[in-house]
């Protein structure tokens, strides 16, 4: 008979120090580590456009992808399959985001112009992965410290995940129009 493992227990405050370091350089702190404003630190430190916009792709396999369009390299379209879930779409927009934040500006060998999603995980695709879990993580560290707006719409969401996200003030950006 084996000897039992004991387990380590888990904290659940415990963020990456690589994670925190991307925010904190860019002035960013928990609860305002939205993907809205992580998207307007790296366009005034990059000199770029990024733009979110939902578009439903014909692949029911993905949620999101980084797009630039033709003759415009300096502007970023984040597309996102538009969902009734604050979460996803926030983890969504910060995958895409990750993408642009380590210089992996064409993620699934798309090339300029083109709209395809991956066909399987690659290194980059874990990197923005790794990044979108631990920034949805980290963003929330200090979300009991924000009170719900009196106007705050619903998500529909009661579950104790959704209730932070309104705690936390997240609001889905409109789509700008590109």
């Amino acid at each position: 008979m084996r000897p039992r493992r004991r387990s380590t227990p888990c904290h659940p405050h415990v963020v990456a120090a690589w994670i925190r370091r991307e925010f904190a350089v860019r002035g960013l702190v928990p609860p305002h580590c939205t993907p809205e404003a992580l998207a307007r630190a790296l366009e005034q430190e990059r000199q770029i456009t990024i733009v979110f916009q939902p578009h439903a792709s014909d692949d029911p396999g993905v949620s999101g992808l980084l797009y630039h369009p033709p003759g415009r390299d300096d502007t970023y379209i984040i597309c996102f399959r538009p969902t009734p879930s604050l979460a996803l779409r926030r983890l969504i927009d910060f995958h895409e985001l990750g993408h642009i934040l380590f210089d992996q500006t064409c993620p699934h060998g798309a090339g300029k112009g083109v709209l395809r999603g991956a066909r399987g995980v690659d290194e980059e695709d874990a990197r923005a992965e790794a990044f979108a879990v631990g920034a949805m993580h980290y963003s929330f560290l200090d979300g009991g410290a924000a009170a719900v707006p009196a106007a705050a719409e619903d998500d529909g969401a009661a579950s104790a995940f959704g209730q932070l996200l309104m705690r936390t003030q997240y609001r889905p950006c409109l789509a700008k129009r590109f």
